[in-house]
């Protein structure tokens, strides 16, 4: 398989709707392409994921890592190409998951297909709903692959414009439930509107970003952005008295207990001042089916990350210089499967992928085929580069 290979693994994957929960025609894809390729058995797993191993010498062991579902394609209005075409214009290969994150599968998998015999062994883990849940498909696909042991080192294709990403925050949905009294809209000040409280809400948990929420320095200041309201009564000559707020947040490390903190303070200080009756928040929990049938609970905080095994981070750097000088030290705005590995398990992280992350979830998705070739070069050289580290540090004493 030649290096360009990797353009029409792409071409293919693009072509191949895989929306979240619709992820089996592309896992029978990758499953077939990788056990065509450079690894020793590939399979799909209890839920639905696609892991393969690749044996080497034993002396540690690095995980390669995607995820298969993409959002919808949304209002096909705003596309000047279908978005399942993988057309090629001006050197760009267009479709929904091109960027997010096919164009970085197909450089993993044509530079596996590339590789030559390795000291550590090589696992690869390609996910089912990452979209909607990062991480909780994840944490199956690696405990089936690696046999309960965990790998040295994670390495996601998620889109970095050829650099290597070294961390990103954390994510957490939170549930608000306000109370307030209900009363006839003609006589408002008998009740507590809580509609009018969830405003209140609102712009104390936005308004206090810039003064209470942590920044980091390399991956910027927390946010809460609400995205969800529900209210009861409505459309009555009554005050609704029952609202349900729902907040995207998001965190830097190590911020659990915090964040959730965050939203019972405002909670205190609007039912001290008579705003409502009663207060409460949570993290919002969930339940989803895999396209195998399997349900997965799972709790909607996924905690952020930075790799800071300095040493490894500058061998990689070195590495992938060889064959792209411009690339540099990255972190992501959005969020990843690596918060299962590096934000829950303190694992180190990696990223290197094809495209520009502000491209993920638009029409008129698209990534630079030169791009896609790049990355399996600089694949082969992270790979390589991992290969002589790992072994290295765990002979240290």
């Amino acid at each position: 398989m030649t290096l360009m290979d990797a353009v029409k693994i792409l071409e293919l994957l693009v072509k191949t709707n895989s929306v979240t929960g619709n992820e089996e025609e592309i896992a029978g894809i990758l499953k077939d392409l990788l056990r065509e390729g450079g690894v020793d058995n590939a399979w799909v797993d209890s839920v639905g994921n696609v892991v393969a191993r690749a044996k080497g010498g034993g002396a540690g062991s690095i995980l390669l890592e995607g995820h298969m579902d993409t959002v919808e394609v949304g209002d096909l209005r705003g596309w000047h190409v279908d978005p399942f075409s993988a057309r090629v214009v001006d050197g760009v290969l267009y479709g929904r998951g091109a960027t997010d994150m096919k164009g970085g599968i197909a450089a993993q998998i044509a530079a596996v297909n590339n590789l030559k015999e390795l000291d550590v062994d090589l696992y690869l883990v390609y996910t089912v709903l990452e979209e909607v849940a990062e991480g909780v498909a994840f944490r199956h696909g690696v405990n089936e692959v690696m046999n309960g042991a965990l790998p040295d080192v994670v390495v996601t294709g998620e889109p970095t414009s050829l650099n290597i990403s070294l961390g990103q925050r954390g994510r957490a949905l939170v549930k608000v439930e306000l109370t307030g009294l209900t009363a006839h809209t003609a006589l408002p000040h008998e009740g507590i509107n809580a509609l009018s409280s969830s405003a209140d809400f609102i712009r104390a948990a936005t308004r206090e970003n810039s003064n209470l929420l942590p920044e980091d320095k390399v991956l910027g200041r927390e946010t809460s952005t609400p995205i969800g309201i529900a209210c009861t009564p409505q459309n009555l000559p009554q005050l609704p008295d029952k609202c349900i707020l729902t907040f995207d947040h998001r965190t830097v490390p190590d911020r659990e207990k915090e964040v959730l903190n965050y939203y019972l303070e405002i909670c205190s200080t609007l039912k001290e001042g008579g705003r409502c009756v009663d207060c409460t928040a949570g993290i919002v929990e969930g339940r989803l089916r895999t396209w195998r049938g399997v349900e997965l609970n799972y709790r909607n905080f996924f905690p952020g990350w930075i790799n800071r095994d300095e040493a490894m981070v500058k061998e990689v750097l070195r590495a992938v210089k060889e064959v792209y000088t411009r690339a540099r030290r990255y972190y992501w705005r959005f969020s990843t499967d690596l918060v299962y590995t590096s934000g829950e398990l303190g694992l180190p992280g990696l990223g290197l992928g094809p495209g520009d992350e502000s491209m993920a979830h638009k029409p008129d998705e698209g990534v630079s085929v030169k791009e896609v070739a790049k990355a399996v070069e600089e694949y082969l050289r992270l790979i390589s580069a991992l290969d002589t580290y790992i072994p290295s540090r765990l002979r240290r004493p």
